[in-house]
């Protein structure tokens, strides 16, 4: 009884701080978001409430929801942008990578850019396609253009350009980590059962990889579905995004319980989208 009753002691008091944690940054913040989404404003002054009319216009009303809905088809290009610049670099890092030294620098050079602030990397974009930018001042200096190409900047392919440029070291890291778990006997196995190089690619490699290329492409979209520097520096307002908007309304409306009730939606969003990940990645996945 003594030993039981010091080992369930021991438990908790392992138990306890990860607990605190939990409760303290996730659960109240949580809690505190949707008690302010139930609320309304009067004259600039919160007034607590029990409507899920803010919810609501989230879901129905016009503006809200086409922005929303333009977050996630930004959220969704970069994840593919991303995905397909991603794997190529996975793939030799993980096969034709065959000295550390080659494989060290190049894994070095994917996770170098995090070494700079998002601002920098953002505001790089801006000098590089506005109107003075590289590519302008390259085609000038060409003789193709008489005069600078405005359609590069302020709009969503700006954005998601931005978006895929700093997000993409995300998606080299996960399916990287998945190729490498693959064992060359496998593929080895393939090659001696008369598979060519693509068969080997198209039947054995990708498969495989797939847990790794979802969780990639989970974190790519979450990721930028919910930024906004990149559409205030380099977007215009055909490129404004849910979290653009959550900010006018704190920041400018003060109106904070629609702000808290997109939170909602998009935290409702996100989990849904997880356990979707989650799903396809165990289905997916091949044990070793």
């Amino acid at each position: 009884m003594t030993v039981r009753t010091s080992s369930r002691g021991g438990l908790i008091l392992w138990l306890a701080p990860p607990l605190l944690w939990f409760t303290v940054f996730m659960l109240v913040p949580y809690a505190m978001l949707f008690y302010y989404s139930l609320g309304s404003v009067e004259y600039m002054t919160f007034k607590p409430g029990f409507s899920f009319a803010n919810l609501g216009r989230v879901l129905t009303s016009a503006p809200y929801l086409a922005v929303l809905l333009k977050s996630l088809k930004l959220g969704v290009i970069t994840a593919v942008g991303a995905t397909l610049a991603g794997f190529p670099v996975a793939f030799c890092l993980a096969f034709h990578s065959t000295s550390r030294t080659v494989r060290s620098f190049v894994y070095f050079l994917v996770i170098i850019p995090w070494w700079a602030s998002y601002l920098v990397k953002a505001y790089a974009w801006k000098t590089i396609l506005g109107s003075n930018g590289l590519i302008n001042s390259l085609l000038m200096s060409l003789h193709l253009i008489d005069e600078p190409l405005t359609f590069f900047l302020y709009n969503q392919f700006s954005v998601a350009l931005t978006l895929i440029y700093i997000f993409t070291p995300f998606a080299i890291l996960s399916i990287y980590a998945q190729l490498e778990r693959i064992p060359t006997n496998v593929i080895e196995g393939a090659k001696n059962l008369g598979a060519t190089d693509f068969e080997v690619f198209r039947r054995v490699i990708v498969p495989l990889s797939l847990p790794g290329v979802v969780a990639g492409a989970v974190i790519t979209f979450s990721l930028s579905f919910g930024d906004f520097v990149a559409p205030a520096l380099v977007g215009g307002p055909d490129a404004v995004m849910i979290s653009n908007i959550v900010v006018n309304l704190l920041g400018v409306a003060f109106d904070w319980p629609m702000a808290a009730a997109i939170g909602i939606v998009v935290i409702a969003f996100a989990m849904t989208l997880i356990s979707a990940a989650q799903y396809l990645e165990h289905k997916t996945a091949v044990r070793f």
